[in-house]
């Protein structure tokens, strides 16, 4: 068991004030058997809440809208995450049926190469976690992570052809592999706790595969490891699409420019005598 501390400041210039301006939040950790938010705040500058709600994913969302006359949006989501150990395993509820996530969507769709790669899988005859593991340690050895190669539209096909991307690309690109073959897969978007730094400048992302009779395994192919206590769940979803933790527009107005800061560090546990 730990507890995590989390910061996540970001900022948004806009050319000039807005007419009108939305955006949804996904800053929220999502509360299962595995995490427990024991404090948890968002703190607006520039905007103001409308309403808060969970989506069909069971992702909690924040709805903003812009306040009149400003060119700066400030959102700081910040608080304290409790963290059971775990071996990558959980058994979430959600309200849509586990085989939903074998459908292919858009930015996770394989093509032509995707499917070749995973011909040397479907034919084998194994446990499912040996073969998740097999796929997950392939595309690690396959894939090189790169900034500034890819692009949030890019699909896992294209990523994959390029044989390079980001946290991101490297999700889309098993969740494509797994409802190739046949296992249902979803996007998971968080937090990582680092050793070396808590210092970050971006959220991450990693994929649940789900086997029968055991739950949903999480798998980071960007670090090759398995998702542990070190990680922090914001939002889950079939792709990207859906776990974005930040999504919105503006009109007649243009964004400048974006800064963020994300600070993760683990608290020491207080002992009750």
């Amino acid at each position: 068991m730990r507890q995590v501390a989390i910061k996540n400041l970001v900022e948004f210039q806009f050319s000039k004030p807005p007419l009108y301006g939305i955006q949804r939040l996904r800053l929220t950790p999502k509360e299962n058997e595995r995490q427990r938010v024991i404090s948890w705040d968002i703190i607006l500058k520039g905007a103001k809440k409308e309403t808060e709600y969970l989506d069909h994913h069971g992702n909690f969302c924040c709805l903003l809208t812009f306040e009149k006359d400003i060119t700066l949006i400030s959102i700081m989501a910040e608080g304290v995450v409790e963290i059971k150990k775990t071996i990558g395993v959980i058994n979430d509820v959600s309200e849509i049926p586990n085989w939903l996530f074998k459908r292919h969507t858009y930015l996770a769709k394989p093509g032509r190469n995707i499917k070749e790669f995973c011909k040397q899988f479907s034919a084998k005859t194994m446990p499912d976690l040996d073969l998740i593991y097999g796929v997950a340690k392939s595309l690690k050895n396959f894939l090189t992570y790169s900034i500034g190669t890819t692009e949030i539209g890019t699909t896992a096909e294209e990523a994959f052809l390029l044989k390079t991307g980001v946290c991101q690309d490297f999700s889309h690109i098993l969740i494509s592999c797994m409802r190739e073959l046949n296992f249902p897969a979803r996007y998971v978007s968080g937090y990582l706790k680092m050793d070396d730094r808590e210092d970050q400048e971006a959220t991450h992302a990693w994929t649940e595969v789900y086997v029968d009779n055991l739950g949903w395994v999480g798998i980071d192919v960007s670090n090759n490891i398995i998702v542990d206590e070190n990680y922090i769940v914001l939002a889950t979803g079939f792709d990207y699409k859906d776990a974005k933790p930040i999504h919105g527009l503006q009109f007649e107005s243009e964004n400048t420019s974006i800064k963020t800061a994300i600070q993760v560090q683990q608290q020491s546990l207080r002992v009750e005598k």
